[in-house]
């Protein structure tokens, strides 16, 4: 899987899917696998791309740096490594809460969908 260099770290993710661009962003502790059973719909629709954020999955795990924050830091500065200039942005949980705390701060527009897995 592809890694990029991201806010001093190197952050793995997965792309797949064609269309415009949709970054799933995970929960707590969990890397992109989180999204195993969404990502083959939205890939009918989107370019998906699904992070690990850092000390999760394949990317780094710095000693410091994990508050919201630093998280919406990184999904920035992924989204630039990336060239992606906009994205449609999804997230579970601390996911979602990180992309809010950024305050959309890519383009100085959010487009911000926090999501929620249905049970059963």
């Amino acid at each position: 899987m592809p890694k990029v260099r991201a806010n001093r770290i190197r952050m793995n993710y997965d792309q797949q899917g064609t269309g415009e661009p949709l970054i799933l962003i995970p929960y707590l502790t969990a890397d992109h696998a989180c999204y195993a059973f969404q990502v083959a719909e939205y890939a009918k629709h989107f370019t998906c791309f699904l992070l690990d954020l850092r000390g999760t999955g394949e990317s780094d795990k710095p000693d410091a740096g994990y508050s919201s924050e630093d998280l919406a830091d990184d999904v920035a500065a992924f989204m630039q490594a990336a060239n992606i200039p906009r994205a449609h942005i999804a997230g579970l949980s601390l996911g979602g809460g990180s992309w809010v705390v950024a305050g959309g701060q890519v383009s100085g527009e959010g487009e911000v969908a926090v999501g929620a897995q249905r049970l059963g």
